[in-house]
């Protein structure tokens, strides 16, 4: 898990939208979607077009991640965990 990896699930304990995950933490929008793409194709993050729609890897689209909403997985916190 990367630094970058490790701050975003680090403020994924609760399901946050992607515009108060920006600023929160101190990345580029663009470098922030790749991350958070990252960490959902290896499972340690749920993505959220809806408080209850829960989206799969393939339903992901770049040009929507401003509406979505993230929080980390149960593996993305035993890895977040272990890391830390």
């Amino acid at each position: 898990m990367t630094n970058t990896q490790y701050e975003i699930i680090d403020a994924l304990y609760f399901v946050t939208h992607f515009d108060e995950l920006l600023a929160q933490l101190d990345l580029d929008k663009g470098l922030l979607v790749v991350e958070l793409n990252k960490l959902h194709q290896k499972g340690w993050i749920r993505v959220y077009d809806a408080i209850d729609q829960e989206l799969e890897n393939y339903a992901l689209l770049d040009d929507r991640f401003t509406k979505y909403q993230f929080l980390a997985s149960k593996q993305g916190l035993i890895a977040h965990n272990s890391d830390g």
